[in-house]
């Protein structure tokens, strides 16, 4: 009878770990809200938000960024005062998105911050010493940036996630301002 209730403690213990592995979820970091963010790059206004919607050459280009690392969304909504924009992107590193925003002047990439990481690892591409590498890179005709950036060792998805989102943020700001 003993050795009964220690078998099935045993097996009620296995079953419990088994499903708890499937919910396994990390944390999300929130290093700055969007509504935030967008004001601090407006003066503390908030401007109106815009739609571009993602056809024709535009689609080819991301399509070639992105490279089947993340599917392409139909639209991406931005906000944009003179001959600024600023976008919220995400992408997926690993197995989970970043939410970054990319602050775009003048054809050139003007700050770039990570918003949210939901990642376990590679975090440090928030730390201001990496993201001042993308400070005024434009986007050159083979869609790549015309800065390098260095990786950070155990942060490559990461580094390459946020690259995606630099290039693809510079190409939607050429495509919407394309038309002055």
């Amino acid at each position: 009878m003993k050795l009964l209730s220690i078998i099935t403690a045993f097996l009620f213990a296995c079953t419990l770990s088994a499903n708890a592995q499937g919910t396994y979820k990390p944390a999300e970091r929130v290093y700055n809200k969007t509504g935030d963010y967008v004001k601090s790059f407006f003066g503390g206004d908030t401007p109106k938000k815009y739609t571009v919607w993602v056809i024709g050459d535009l689609r080819d280009d991301i399509n070639q960024v992105i490279n089947g690392a993340d599917s392409t969304p139909v639209r991406y909504r931005y906000w944009r005062k003179d001959a600024r924009t600023l976008w919220v992107l995400d992408s997926v590193a690993r197995t989970m998105p970043i939410t970054a925003g990319v602050v775009v002047e003048n054809d050139k990439i003007v700050d770039i911050s990570v918003l949210i990481y939901r990642e376990t690892r590679g975090h440090e591409i928030q730390n201001r010493v990496h993201r001042a590498q993308y400070y005024d890179a434009a986007i050159t005709e083979r869609n790549t940036l015309d800065k390098p950036i260095n990786g950070i060792s155990g942060s490559t998805l990461s580094v390459n996630s946020l690259k995606r989102m630099a290039r693809i943020a510079l190409l939607l700001h050429n495509d919407v301002t394309k038309e002055e």
